[in-house]
């Protein structure tokens, strides 16, 4: 098949499925984050009234997780198989 010089041929439809994989913040006590420009330490996550608040270490007040910077990790949904490590 010709395209002439100013087409551009779209790219074939994906057939795989999704991967299970995605990226995420994981905010848990202890975790450095950045905000404004100085790091903190986490001290402590709540979820009230369906936010997530984060308290860091030597602050009184929560920090919306949106105002933090922190690299996101990698989580899956496929489910993996625990070894057998006990016997009965």
């Amino acid at each position: 098949m010709q395209l002439a010089s100013n087409e551009v041929a779209a790219p074939p439809p994906s057939t795989t499925t999704r991967s299970g994989l995605f990226h995420m913040p994981l905010f848990r006590p202890g975790t450095e984050v950045t905000q404004n420009g100085q790091r903190e330490i986490v001290s402590h996550v709540i979820l009230r009234r369906r936010e997530l608040m984060v308290y860091l270490q030597g602050h009184e007040d929560p920090v919306k997780p949106d105002r933090l910077h922190l690299a996101p990790s990698l989580f899956t949904t496929e489910r993996s198989p625990q070894p057998l490590t006990w016997f009965l």
